[in-house]
């Protein structure tokens, strides 16, 4: 072999040596961030959980404070003989019902909303419940004399809204699939003569989405959980 081609020969495997290392060095730093990646993401999710286990906590001691504080203020009320310190409690406790902050039951109707069953169409959103189906048999009820409805377990009050998201709606900020479960007290002869008769039921129906409604002589819908102080903060009251 001549000298010259020997050198090169040496340059060549001494490079491919370098590059061999590189490589080797670049993927075990990979591995290593990935590792390190995973790790993270998993001490990032158990923190949430706990987070999420110290606001239900929490939320579950203020329900339980706030039962109190109501038992006490209806003892005090009830030992002492006032007559406008009732008044006041009465009218506390009817704005908390007309607002859907108290549990509330009584006869209505139940009405679940399922998709159509997946058929060839031109149009695959016909085949779908949209949040202005919810809107409209939410007015027919309201029309119809419902005094407090639900959807999912959530109590609608003016501040709710349904907002279509994909194949799900959000309802009071809580994202649900389908089946919706529409809950609502009230006279459910009323009730469920407003939505059997409705157009967008009709059609609905004709396009294949499964609409049951069923009257219920008891029916228990929940008050609202959620925070309304932010919701409300930039209303301001206009005085007479």
């Amino acid at each position: 072999m001549k000298k010259g081609s020997w050198i090169v020969n040496l340059l060549l495997y001494m490079i491919l040596g370098i590059a061999i290392a590189l490589q080797f060095r670049s993927n075990m730093y990979s591995k290593k961030d990935k590792s390190t990646s995973n790790f993270d993401t998993e001490i990032l999710i158990t923190q949430i959980e706990q987070e999420k286990k110290i606001q239900e906590d929490l939320k579950m001691q203020i329900e339980e404070n706030n039962k109190k504080k109501e038992e006490y203020l209806r003892s005090y009320i009830a030992s002492n003989d006032n007559r406008k310190l009732k008044e006041l409690w009465d009218s506390l406790n009817y704005a908390k019902l007309v607002g859907g902050l108290t549990d509330v039951q009584g006869p209505g109707i139940v009405i679940k909303l399922d998709d159509a069953k997946v058929r060839k169409t031109e149009d695959v959103s016909l085949l779908i419940i949209h949040d202005a189906d919810i809107r409209i048999i939410l007015n027919e009820l309201k029309k119809a004399g419902a005094q407090a409805i639900s959807i999912n377990g959530e109590r609608l009050v003016s501040t709710s809204e349904q907002i279509c998201a994909g194949p799900t709606i959000r309802i009071n900020k809580e994202v649900y699939a389908v089946p919706y479960i529409i809950e609502a007290i009230g006279v459910p002869e009323d009730l469920y003569y407003a939505v059997m008769m409705s157009e967008r039921v009709i059609l609905m129906r004709k396009r294949g989405i499964q609409v049951t409604v069923n009257r219920s002589n008891k029916i228990v819908i929940e008050k609202y959980n959620k925070d309304l102080t932010n919701q409300i903060s930039k209303l301001e009251v206009i005085e007479q």
